[in-house]
């Protein structure tokens, strides 16, 4: 169901930007006017609907694949940091990042429904017995959080979703880092994010949401999107701490993100030195 009701958007959406882009090449008198609309009929009609905008920017990325994040996080359980994030295979989206937890520096990596704490420096292999990753196991506090940000920083979900089941509305033109974009806000139930969480099993998503829920059963995100309707920013928070706890995300590159694979089995100790990698 949820493959069909995402054909249904991007065939909408194909229609409309083929309609616009026919309107907009039916001569150019509208054009010469200097008027934002005469000369970009494409973004005016998609900044004009927030769902059309959503749903082209889902497609935009889709093609993207992959690209540069920066996840700045309120709470270290959830994750953070900045690296390299692919969503090309939507059921195994891969997160590498790079950031501070407990005072650390430490990498995240998140392939699939797989999460990994951990780091190439000798402070990291002296912790682990020589070793440089943990995996860790459903259940433990911060691989849920961590594969709940990996899911997170898959934009084609996160738009699709908005786009969908999403309480929609614009919020106004904005300049973003020198950038003029486009803000559109989205309210939708956490269990409809975590639904399309197709890289996750059943009990992983219930964990997940268990996860995603301590913010809220309600989510709110703000949206950023450039004239390429690329999402350039956006930022998540629940009903229950509000915009105070907001988790927020930012892409750049598009494109030409680094391929981010699982730690080799041979570098993976043991899930029992957690405590001892974080002190």
């Amino acid at each position: 169901m949820r493959a069909v009701r995402l054909a249904s958007a991007v065939a909408t959406t194909a229609v409309l930007l083929a309609a616009v882009t026919a309107c907009g090449s039916k001569g150019g008198n509208d054009a010469k006017s200097g008027d934002a609309k005469g000369s970009d009929p494409l973004a005016a009609a998609l900044t004009s609907d927030p769902k059309a905008a959503l749903t082209a920017s889902a497609l935009v990325m889709q093609k993207a694949g992959n690209g540069k994040v920066r996840m700045v996080s309120p709470d270290d359980a959830k994750g953070g940091g900045s690296g390299d994030a692919d969503w090309k295979d939507p059921g195994k989206v891969s997160v590498d990042l790079a950031g501070d937890m407990e005072g650390k520096k430490l990498r995240i990596r998140v392939v699939g429904a797989d999460a990994y704490l951990g780091g190439d420096d000798a402070a990291s292999a002296a912790a682990l017995g020589g070793k440089h990753w943990i995996k860790l196991t459903p259940g433990n506090g911060a691989g849920d959080g961590f594969r709940a940000a990996g899911q997170l920083l898959n934009p084609v979900v996160v738009l699709t979703v908005a786009a969908q089941n999403g309480k929609l509305s614009k919020v106004g033109q904005e300049a973003l880092g020198g950038v003029q974009t486009t803000h559109l806000r989205a309210v939708e139930d956490t269990s409809a994010l975590v639904a399309a969480m197709s890289a996750l099993s059943e009990d992983q998503r219930k964990t997940v949401q268990k996860t995603l829920e301590q913010d809220g059963k309600t989510l709110t995100f703000d949206f950023w999107l450039n004239a390429k309707q690329e999402l350039v920013q956006y930022q998540e928070y629940g009903d229950t701490n509000g915009a105070k706890a907001a988790v927020t995300v930012t892409y750049s590159d598009l494109g030409k993100a680094a391929a981010v694979a699982a730690p080799a089995a041979a570098d993976l100790g043991s899930e029992a030195d957690l405590l001892k990698l974080l002190g």
